[in-house]
């Protein structure tokens, strides 16, 4: 890692700081504390092998459930991005700073559960000198969303060189990933500069590329496959209307050349192997701080940041299935009666395909054939992001030894998401033969319209099969023209900014207690939150919330695509302002406490909240250290997570399937609250060093996204007397959960949780090993005793225990 070797190589032998900076604003803090405090340095993370930020977080006992990798199935949709989730209670509820600053949210949350959390992967690794982990509430000090605890990345003032790394990882079935920084530093007398620039390539590995993820139907049901593909299925007609949508259920008998399974009545389709495993991934990321000591004393201090990462190519399924998959079509579309006329037992077996002047064809518009458009591959679509930040300030002492400091942070992420699915209106003119760029006038077929086949006569051969499709008819076929005419972007742009005022004093009272001077420190904040998103006209509600573009009375606005829901634009800001004040007491040489109590306004529905906290520390001897500490802390709700929509797909248990979930904002949160507690110990002696902590978390409103499951089955239960009822798409009467389409859930406060659990450290050197090296030995864990979960209640109804 380039900040190791820029300690090694550039200046000397690494020296660290014996005392920690997160936890308390009072300078001197050891770490030993009261407060349960990690440090890793540069030298710490060389000895593990140097890894990047994201694959640190992922090693970290104390953090579980992160999220960093590339592929949309375990990225929750977030690819590109990285953060951490101290205890697993929720990236969100871990605040995550920048030498001490705040940084603002990625502009993205996390779908199934709307959080959202700072992106790790905007910090270059090279630029880090050590990482400062608080693992408790620290609300009383640094306000809303230090729940869970505080990660504090401080970078590496003291470089002096150049220093350059790289390094290359890869695993079967990838062309790898590639690493490289180059840091540079100046150190004057009275004034540094480091600058640090980081690169990270990932390469696309498809899923089709690993031996895991080809797996039968037989074999495992559930791993991604779909009883609504295409080719699809052929139902009677003649229900249209009635309550139910056919009496006679018809597979395309094209299904398995072109690679589909027969089973549970569907020609089932996999989508998976049309995604990533991996999604090719770039990522440039500069920092650069300059540091200046004036002669009176005063210390300034600059600091640039600049990440973009890109995501050109984010692969997925050819199209999605359909908000409605019955589709009524003419038995005179050529498409149709090309079936009829390669699988003339069809309708021998069936006659009422022959008679009938309708059927209805359940599907999705593009499967195994793959995409058209692109050769038969799958939908592209892409992900980038590009964040700024700028943080300045001044600190230095009164003539009394008080310390001060102000500072001044901006910060600004962008995010940018295209994702393609096929217009409904498009798709219905295009099934009655009205389709294609070119179409004039109003006689299917002609004047440059074109028939949208969906059968498997129009598939040339399947995206993964060995041979061609036998059945396949030229005449009949989709072309690329037409594919790409039934499909557009859903592109939004999301933005999120913070700017943060800091003023803090630190020092001495005078007041003595039994182990010296109390000491104290008090400050403000005055920050303020802007979110804004700026879909394009396919995915804005206000402009779009039918089916026919610039239709808007429509009775299901579900939007202009087959799958995507439409979101709504917003441009919203607040302001924050807090004061905070906290005590040092040293009853005696062995006994010391920390008292803090911060109150922070959001004002508005959300309002105001002060969180105290004690902290206590008893030295037992020079070897144990006992520590303890109580309090209470809040989180506001965020600015997305009030207003907007957004759909994400989920596997549904009820319908064994993947299915669209419709999640909208809530502008009547609560903002959640916990009192948290910590017991522990640290013992040092020789080459032995370690700590155990019992912690735990009561919470109360916290922000959730309502579980589709517990309200599905409410609605399956009682298809027509449940209150949520007209939450559920079903695609035909009567509802099943094998007519399950999708659910809209909200953002909203859910019920209380109790968690507690244990964290525990240990390390061991012998030194003198191998010609003078030292070896050590070592681990950490955290274990959770208990997670308990209040009932569910949603709109007056319990709905889960």
């Amino acid at each position: 890692m380039a900040a190791g070797a820029a300690q090694a190589q550039g200046s000397g032998p690494a020296t660290v700081e014996e005392v920690v900076v997160t936890g308390s604003f009072i300078a001197g803090t050891p770490e030993d504390a009261a407060l349960p405090v990690d440090v890793l340095t540069a030298s710490d993370l060389e000895k593990v092998g140097t890894p990047t930020i994201k694959d640190l977080i992922k090693t970290l006992g104390v953090s579980s459930g992160t999220d960093g990798e590339t592929n949309q199935f375990s990225s929750n949709g977030l690819e590109g991005l990285s953060n951490v989730n101290l205890r697993g209670l929720g990236p969100a509820r871990t605040l995550v700073l920048l030498n001490g600053r705040r940084m603002v949210s990625a502009p993205y949350g996390i779908a199934e559960s709307a959080q959202t959390f700072v992106d790790t992967n905007l910090i270059p690794a090279a630029a880090i000198s050590r990482i400062e982990i608080l693992k408790d509430g620290a609300a009383a000090l640094y306000g809303s969303d230090a729940i869970a605890g505080v990660v504090n990345f401080i970078t590496n003032r003291r470089l002096s060189g150049l220093v350059a790394s790289a390094d290359y990882s890869t695993f079967d079935g990838s062309d790898g990933e590639w690493n490289a920084s180059l840091a540079y530093g100046w150190q004057g007398d009275n004034t540094s500069w480091v600058t640090t620039v980081g690169y990270n390539f990932r390469s696309e590995t498809s899923f089709n590329d690993v031996d895991v993820a080809r797996v039968s139907f037989a074999e495992n049901p559930q791993s991604g496959y779909s009883g609504i593909g295409n080719p699809g299925r052929i139902l009677n007609a003649l229900a249209v209307g009635t309550s139910a949508p056919g009496t006679l259920n018809v597979i395309d008998p094209g299904c398995t050349n072109v690679g589909g399974t027969i089973a549970n009545g569907a020609c089932q389709f996999r989508f998976i192997p049309f995604d990533n495993l991996v999604e090719e991934e770039t990522r440039y990321q500069i920092f650069s701080e300059l540091n200046h000591r004036f002669d009176n004393g005063v210390e300034a201090h600059v600091e640039v940041l600049y990440a973009n990462t890109d995501v050109p190519k984010w692969k997925t399924s050819p199209s999605y299935p359909p908000q409605r998959p019955f589709i009524v079509v003419p038995t005179s579309h050529p498409g149709f009666q090309a079936l009829l006329s390669q699988f003339p037992s069809l309708a021998t077996a069936n006659p009422w395909l022959a008679t009938a002047p309708a059927v209805l064809w359940m599907g999705r518009s593009f499967g195994w054939g793959g995409f058209p458009g692109n050769g038969g591959g799958a939908q592209v679509g892409s992900r980038s992001y590009e964040a700024y930040r700028i943080s300045a300030g001044l600190k230095g002492e009164f003539e009394n030894g008080w310390g001060w400091d102000l500072a001044f942070t901006h910060m600004e992420d962008v995010g940018k998401r295209s994702t393609n699915d096929t217009f409904v209106d498009r798709f219905n003119r295009a099934l009655g033969g009205l389709g294609g760029p070119n179409c004039t006038g109003t006689t299917p077929g002609a004047n440059g319209c074109l028939f949208y086949n969906p059968f498997s006569t129009a598939i040339r051969q399947g995206a993964f099969s060995s041979a061609p499709n036998p059945n396949f008819v030229a005449s009949v076929e989709n072309s690329p023209a037409l594919a790409n005419w039934l499909v557009g972007a859903s592109y939004t742009e999301a933005t999120t900014r913070v700017t943060v005022f800091d003023a803090v004093v630190n020092g001495e009272t005078g007041f003595q207690l039994g182990g010296g001077n109390v000491a104290f420190a008090a400050g403000m904040q005055y920050r303020t939150d802007a979110y804004a998103l700026d879909p394009n006209d396919n995915a804005d509600f206000t402009k779009n919330p039918c089916p026919v573009p610039g239709q808007t009375n429509c009775t299901t606005k579900t939007g202009v695509f087959g799958f995507l829901a439409p979101t709504t634009p917003a441009d919203v800001d607040r302001n924050v302002w807090g004061v905070f004040t906290e005590l040092n007491l040293p009853f005696s040489e062995q006994f010391e406490g920390q008292l803090a109590i911060r109150h922070e306004d959001y004002g508005g529905s959300i309002g105001a909240t002060t969180n105290p906290k004690l902290s206590l520390r008893y030295e037992v001897t020079e070897d144990l250290v006992l520590r303890g500490s109580a309090g209470t802390t809040f989180r506001g709700p965020s600015l997305n997570q009030l207003s907007g929509q957004f759909t994400s797909l989920a596997f549904v248990a009820q319908a064994a399937a993947f299915k669209a979930i419709d999640t909208f904002g809530n502008s009547a949160l609560d903002p959640e609250t916990a009192t948290t507690f910590n017991v522990g110990a640290v013992f040092n002696r020789g080459d032995f060093k370690g700590s155990i902590d019992f912690w735990s978390f009561d919470f109360k409103d916290p922000i959730i996204v309502e579980p589709f499951g517990p309200l599905l089955a409410n609605v399956l239960a009682n298809p027509t007397g449940s209150p949520f009822a007209n939450r559920v798409t079903f695609s035909a009467n009567p509802p099943t959960a094998a007519t399950f389409e999708r659910i809209r859930v909200n953002i909203a406060n859910g019920p209380d949780v109790n968690t507690s659990g244990i964290d525990a450290s240990a390390e061991y050197s012998i030194p003198d090993v191998l010609g003078g090296a030292a070896v050590t030995f070592g681990g950490d864990m955290s274990y959770v005793l208990e997670y308990k979960v209040d009932a569910l209640v949603i709109d007056g109804v319990r709905i889960a225990a």
